[in-house]
């Protein structure tokens, strides 16, 4: 269950890469917030390992520890940034 579960997040981390590399192309955005998108995309998909990986070992708790305290701020991170900095009405 591990091997699938490290499998799935190397797939989600290759659509994450893939996915910025593309909004690199089609957004223009300072280095500062391309540095705030891709911590909050890696702290989202830090979380969700946690969690995975703690529901895998039987801690519920501590998986949604994960949830709450990594996914969250990654998420508000990446929307507050999305939402300063990329233009009203982009189409991707």
């Amino acid at each position: 269950m591990e091997l699938l579960e490290f499998f799935i997040m190397g797939m989600l981390f290759t659509l994450g890469v893939l996915g910025l590399a593309y909004l690199s192309v089609r957004v223009r955005m300072p280095a500062l917030a391309w540095t705030g998108m891709i911590t909050g995309a890696l702290t989202f998909l830090f979380g969700i390992g946690w969690a995975g990986s703690s529901f895998i070992e039987d801690v519920p708790q501590s998986g949604s520890l994960g949830l709450a305290v990594f996914c969250m701020p990654g998420l508000l991170l990446m929307a507050f940034i999305w939402r300063k900095y990329v233009p009203k009405g982009l189409r991707l």
